[in-house]
């Protein structure tokens, strides 16, 4: 029994770890599309959108969970009863209960990973990519120059550098200055560099000059070795972090910090999430169960199990977009963060005890009876 059961695990598990790698490659080139333009509009580097689209991983893996293991439970199981070894078990006087538990095994080990990813995983890298993010946003760079094009980042300022070097030298820097209407001016300068401090940004520029025209249609030229432009006008960004429900601990949404400003909707939302982050693990081993119900129990059919496990799929798909959709339900009201938690545990108190029941239920009585009925008259006649 123990080997059998061992076989059937193993039947299972790397179709799991298949489909959750497929479809968590599928997630993340689509997670990409919308890191990249990010990454392009602020001009950061392939190290830069390949890290920040490696951190929404964990959410995304945390998603497609559920559905893995149910994809791989049917395909398991579908396989092995069409090659006749399920059959072959029951015949032996093997309990669809025991057939089932290996892969509810692994459903329960699916569990643990959902709800390790969902509260330590998913929150540490969310805070790391919300750091990322704020940085490549307010990356002055990229926000005020740009190699070869001239660059108008606010009105009557414009900037130009011939090229950046990856040290954020600057070089053939051309800036023309007009914020102040009686005292307009264009520098222009061999090389430069952007600095950034907590309360001042500023252009420094080296050895160039800067001409500033007079009231009698002249222009007045000034050489310098080193001039410092104030842009902190102009550069006046928003560098506080401020992070997301999908950012922050279970113990952060459930009791927020009183200290933090939290309107009524987002203490709602906070919730929603919080409660979603326990009840979701709990759709690996629903579904799980869904599977062994529908393909363990009933009557072989030399047919093939095509219609059964389309009704099963369908099925499982159904009630995972439910709890999606209670989940969602959740953020506007709260008496919807306990049904999170029913309607899966809902799912495996039925499935369970169908599958520990020794009675079936009986489907097309008649067609069978008749049959029977049929098959005993052909018997008894004469030959």
């Amino acid at each position: 029994m123990k080997l059998l059961q061992r076989y059937i695990f193993s039947q299972a598990f790397l179709p799991a770890v298949l489909a959750l790698s497929a479809l968590a490659l599928l997630a993340l080139l689509t997670q990409s599309l919308q890191t990249l333009d990010l990454i392009v509009e602020n001009r950061q580097s392939a190290t830069t959108f390949f890290f920040i689209t490696f951190l929404a991983l964990p959410q995304l893996i945390s998603i497609i969970t559920p559905l893995a293991v149910f994809m791989a439970t049917i395909y398991a199981l579908n396989r092995m009863t069409t090659d006749s070894e399920l059959v072959v078990a029951k015949a032996n006087g093997v309990s669809p209960w025991a057939m089932g538990s290996p892969v509810l095994r692994l459903g329960v080990y699916a569990f643990i990973f959902h709800l390790f990813i969902n509260l330590v995983l998913q929150p540490i890298s969310f805070r790391q990519m919300r750091k990322e993010i704020l940085t490549v946003k307010t990356d002055i760079a990229s926000q005020m120059v740009q190699a070869g094009r001239f660059v108008t980042p606010t009105l009557d300022l414009t900037v130009y550098t011939r090229e950046i070097q990856p040290d954020g030298k600057l070089l053939d820097v051309l800036i023309h200055d007009g914020r102040n209407p009686e005292a307009k001016s264009t520098h222009t300068a061999k090389t430069g560099r952007l600095q950034r401090s907590d309360t001042v940004t500023s252009l420094l520029l080296y050895e160039g000059t800067v001409q500033t025209p007079l009231p009698d249609g002249s222009l007045d030229l000034i050489d310098f070795e080193t001039y410092h432009l104030d842009l902190s006008d102009v550069v006046a960004m928003d560098n506080v972090l401020r992070l997301k429900s999908s950012d922050r601990f279970l113990h952060e949404l459930l009791r927020p910090d009183p200290r933090d400003y939290i309107t009524p909707k987002s203490r709602k939302e906070m919730a929603a999430e919080g409660h979603a982050r326990l009840a979701s693990p709990l759709w690996n081993i629903a579904l799980v169960l869904v599977a062994l119900a529908f393909i363990l129990r009933g009557q072989h059919s030399k047919m093939g199990l095509g219609r059964k496990l389309a009704v099963c799929a369908v099925t499982g798909f159904v009630l995972r977009l439910i709890g999606f959709a209670v989940a969602s339900a959740a953020e506007s009201d709260a008496a919807m963060n306990s049904v999170q938690y029913a309607v899966p545990l809902l799912v495996i108190a039925v499935c369970l005890g169908y599958l520990i029941s020794r009675k079936r239920f009986r489907v097309g009585k008649k067609r069978r009876l008749k049959a029977y009925r049929t098959a005993t008259v052909q018997t008894e006649a004469p030959a």
